[in-house]
């Protein structure tokens, strides 16, 4: 397993996969065996993401924001989660786990404790 803080590779004799801290997104899974890239490439001109974790909601708040007891919070489409650093927790040959937690910055935008 390499990494350098902000992505985090995984290999085997199949696959590389890459997952950046950022977002806990796959940004590469490569077959090795078929020589080819299976995961959407992050063309800028059309989608500049490959798969992000979304949280915590997936599409758009309607007119970018929801309320909850009488208070409205504004919202990103997609949620926030994609443009966090996740903490890693665990990272080796087999597997990477990160993990995000509510920090007073999230609880602005969305007012409950969490963790993914």
């Amino acid at each position: 397993m390499k990494q350098d803080g902000t992505l985090f590779t995984l290999e085997n004799d199949e696959l590389l996969v890459t997952v950046a801290r950022r977002g806990a997104e796959l940004t590469r899974i490569y077959d090795k065996k078929a020589d080819r890239e299976v995961l959407w490439c992050a063309e800028p001109s059309v989608w500049n993401r490959h798969a992000p974790v979304l949280f915590p909601f997936v599409g758009k708040c309607y007119e970018g924001a929801y309320v909850h007891d009488g208070k409205e919070y504004g919202m990103t489409p997609h949620g926030f989660a994609r443009d966090m650093d996740f903490e890693p927790l665990l990272c080796d040959m087999d597997e990477c786990w990160f993990r995000l937690k509510d920090t007073p910055e999230t609880y602005e935008k969305y007012p409950f404790h969490f963790e993914v």
